[in-house]
């Protein structure tokens, strides 16, 4: 029985770390539309040249998983190949991987600037002011009335809670055990 205790909250808190571990590391839906907006972005940036080695480094972009960040180092390194296949404004000559990541982080970021702004809010306005039921009464003894039951509902559901966190807090006190001593 001293092993059951002492395991109760264990094996809980252990299946509670698992699922976290497990939804963390799942992959997701977001994390492929992800890639495939950088590398359908990144094929906008393409300047009129139709090379194909290009066209397949930023197809397999799109496979890849992972967060905006990672996905743009490996954007740089296909840039910093193939300079002269994208317009982006680095110096050709003297650009290091870290110029060109910068630049296509500020890019990207202002490109998810104007997809935002794009997007059309729309506001649901109500024409007119409901008409007010017939069956609200107005008058002070009802309002008292409402107020002294919602009262006494919380003060029930108060004391509710009360006992069963004490339950929460003894939960092995008032049992029977089998093989007592």
């Amino acid at each position: 029985m001293a092993f059951f205790r002492s395991h109760i909250v264990k094996v809980p808190l252990l299946l509670l770390i698992v699922t976290g571990i497990t939804f963390f590391a799942w992959p997701r839906e977001d994390r492929k539309q992800t890639s495939e907006s950088v590398s359908v972005w990144l094929m906008g940036l393409r300047a009129d040249t139709d090379n194909p080695e290009v066209q397949n480094k930023i197809h397999s972009l799109r496979g890849e998983q992972g967060d905006i960040p990672g996905l743009l180092r490996k954007a740089s390194a296909i840039v910093g190949e193939h300079q002269d296949d994208f317009t982006l404004p680095v110096d050709e000559g003297s650009a290091t991987n870290d110029d060109i990541y910068n630049t296509l982080l500020l890019k990207w970021t202002l490109y998810q600037q104007e997809a935002l702004a794009d997007t059309v809010m729309i506001v649901d306005r109500q024409v007119q002011v409901p008409p007010a039921s017939e069956k609200e009464d107005k008058t002070l003894w009802s309002q008292v009335s409402s107020t002294v039951q919602f009262v006494v509902g919380a003060y029930s559901r108060l004391s509710d809670a009360i006992d069963y966190i004490r339950m929460i807090l003894r939960p092995l006190s008032g049992g029977i055990s089998i093989n007592a001593p």
